[in-house]
């Protein structure tokens, strides 16, 4: 309300909360190790990704040294191209990250 208009006006203030769905989603098997595995290295296009999977990289390579990476690049940061996906698919392991 202000001077010029004395007419009550209404604000709605919307709660951004979504509510539970009640379902649980299933998490992907799980290999026993790594050694002997294919793992891919997603990089989301954003800053300094690169550094972060190429030390994550260093760090598995420790533990398990017959592991063998495979290195991905999306387009942008938003979705992967559907023969990206199928690429990813045939990893037995898959790491992404979010730069900056």
């Amino acid at each position: 309300m202000n001077a010029q208009d004395p007419t009550p006006r209404t604000t709605y203030v919307y709660e951004p909360c979504a509510d539970e769905n009640g379902r649980q989603d299933v998490l992907a098997p799980r290999p026993a190790s790594l050694d002997g595995k294919v793992i891919g290295l997603l990089n989301n296009t954003k800053d300094l990704v690169e550094v972060l999977l190429d030390e994550v990289q260093d760090l598995l390579q420790k533990d398990f040294p017959r592991a063998q990476f495979r290195h991905f690049r999306k387009e942008s940061v938003s979705g992967a191209a559907a023969d990206l996906l199928e690429e990813l698919a045939t990893c037995d392991a898959v790491v992404t990250a979010v730069g900056d």
